[in-house]
């Protein structure tokens, strides 16, 4: 079975005006609670980064109600000096 990968084509960046703009997804840090797979779009050329309505939306619902939408995970952490 050959199965063939979609492509994530680039597209023109509304700041920089370079076609280097992808759909990615990313892991956001907001107040201490972190948040997988939030999709968005970045231009790797001048580093812009958006998200869509929806997303902003659902971020700021998440961080209104932590305990609802979230989970408790133990995690070490390291300080250097």
């Amino acid at each position: 079975m050959n199965k063939k990968r979609k492509r994530n084509p680039l597209k023109v960046c509304s700041r920089c005006k370079v076609k280097a703009v992808r759909a990615v997804r990313r892991t956001e840090i907001h107040d201490g609670i972190v948040i997988e797979n939030v999709p968005s779009t970045y231009c790797s050329n001048c580093g812009e980064e958006l998200y869509d309505l929806a997303t902003v939306q659902l971020i700021e619902k998440i961080l209104s109600e932590p305990k609802r939408y979230a989970r408790m995970v133990e995690m070490p952490v390291a300080r250097v000096a």
